[in-house]
């Protein structure tokens, strides 16, 4: 069998499915990244205090998987509802309207929906009223929530304990199909094997969907996936000296691993007896390639 074969399917055995997976995956949507002053980033700041949630800006998912010319929107939002624990939606622009309404519709997506509206439109005469956020009401009314502008710190802490008391429908799996089962399984990937290419990301996943014939990967969503990675801030690209491109962990990415993960999985010995193999074997290569080259430098 082969080496690299064997540890993909340790990596999995060994680490990923002794990571009981407990998190919220949220989709928080809201005013434009880059405003500092939106409850989007009020509210994802509070989310980062919490392990237990798994915060991502869906526009970037959705971006990654739209490239793709046999997707469309629909498809995307029927198929993400599956993985998906909540969606948030602060309204706080036209775009953010778009998706209030995108999201409604699908009777899949509507119970975990939770909207914020500004306490001034309440009782407004508006499309947005009458529609969608009357559909959020009529499912479940505590998911709809109303803050006073320039005081939104006010209820930041009520709903994200109300948030954390939800009782959600949520089975522990380890399946790979999974979007965020399997951004989780390619940050054990790269935690092992840093630096680490796209290309060899998809060789170490098409290597052990080979071998367990039984796990399916979906490949569109590696892009996401790494996405989900970087948004949390837990990986990051750098260029290496043949100006390729390979992700390695972030400063907080190896805080994560080595000081919180690892110990918490009581996996001390599996992990370093992994890595310690990946650095043997490209060793071993380089020992090889330089051996050639001494050759062949003798030869002239």
């Amino acid at each position: 069998m082969n080496k690299e074969i064997g540890i993909a399917k340790k990596i999995y055995n060994n680490l990923y499915k002794r990571d009981v997976d407990s998190t919220l995956n949220i989709f928080l949507c809201g005013a434009d990244t880059g405003r500092t002053d939106s409850f989007r980033y009020l509210l994802n700041s509070e989310f980062q205090k919490h392990a237990r949630f798994n915060v991502v800006y869906p526009e970037f998912i959705f971006a990654t998987l739209l490239n793709r010319k046999d997707d469309n929107l629909l498809e995307l939002e029927d198929e993400l509802a599956k993985y998906v624990d909540l969606i948030i939606i602060p309204l706080e622009g036209q775009g953010t309207l778009a998706e209030i309404g995108a999201f409604t519709v699908n009777k899949k997506l509507l119970p975990k929906i939770i909207a914020i509206n500004d306490f001034k439109y309440r009782n407004a005469k508006s499309f947005i009223n009458l529609g969608p956020l009357d559909l959020i009401k009529k499912n479940n009314p505590k998911n709809l929530v109303f803050f006073h502008k320039g005081r939104e710190s006010e209820i930041l802490e009520e709903l994200i304990e109300s948030i954390s008391k939800k009782r959600y429908e949520k089975k522990h799996s380890y399946d790979l199909a999974n979007i965020f089962n399997l951004s989780r399984y390619i940050f054990y990937l790269i935690s092992i094997f840093q630096p680490l290419s796209k290309d060899g990301i998809i060789e170490k996943l098409n290597e052990f969907t080979s071998e367990k014939e039984d796990e399916k990967i979906k490949m569109k969503f590696i892009d996401a996936s790494i996405q989900i990675l970087i948004q949390k801030n837990r990986i990051e690209k750098d260029i290496k000296s043949d100006f390729s491109e390979a992700f390695g962990l972030t400063t907080e990415g190896h805080q994560y691993v080595y000081e919180e993960l690892i110990p918490k999985l009581a996996i001390v010995n599996d992990f370093n007896k992994i890595r310690l193999q990946i650095i043997n074997n490209r060793s071993k290569r380089k020992k090889k390639i330089m051996d050639k080259e001494l050759k062949l430098l003798a030869l002239k």
